[in-house]
């Protein structure tokens, strides 16, 4: 059965470019609804590694594992209160948008997602770890600069020592005022 065009042949999640039609949707929709969501972006720890160790298709097991793994961990019922669309990022990424979702909540998925792909092997031999940068979206903010967010919190959990997780710090999307306190009060 052919893959459709919108669908990577490798993972069978959604091309990046149908997933970024799928992210400004949910900007546009979030900016009017303040619903919140988030991206988690995970990447294979040391796949370059693997490849050169175990040779191309050793490395596309691996992410046809993670791509699975994935999809099993958010198909779990503690996670049904959000909607998922998962795609294929680049090389050794996928990405989740998760929503409704706030930081936390995404925060406890990547975990789940983490300890699902580190349990275990992916593939027949091969074990392999990810890491995970989060990010939630904040109202008003492009989403270039969520989606960058999102890589600035993965590349932190690579620097400090990959099969982590990092979420990016979202202040409120709205401003706030503090409270003004007199000199004597």
């Amino acid at each position: 059965m052919p893959v459709p065009p919108s669908y990577d042949a490798l993972t069978l999640t959604l091309t990046r470019p149908a997933f970024m039609n799928s992210l400004h949707a949910e900007a546009s929709q979030a900016q009017r609804s303040g619903n919140p969501f988030c991206l988690l972006l995970l990447d294979v720890d040391h796949l370059q590694n693997i490849n050169d160790c175990h040779g191309l298709a050793a490395g596309d097991d691996v992410l046809i594992g993670l791509a699975d793994r994935a999809r099993n961990a958010i198909a779990e019922p503690a996670w049904h209160r959000s909607e998922y669309t998962l795609a294929r990022f680049d090389g050794g990424a996928l990405i989740v948008l998760a929503r409704p979702c706030a930081s936390s909540q995404a925060e406890m998925l990547a975990e789940a997602l983490r300890f699902a792909v580190a349990e275990k092997p992916v593939s027949d031999r091969i074990s392999a770890t990810v890491s995970i940068g989060v990010a939630q979206f904040r109202i008003g903010e492009v989403v270039d600069d969520l989606v960058a967010r999102t890589e600035r919190a993965l590349h932190v959990a690579k620097q400090f020592g990959r099969d982590r997780i990092e979420v990016a710090h979202t202040p409120p999307s709205r401003p706030m005022r503090a409270k003004v306190v007199g000199l004597y009060d």
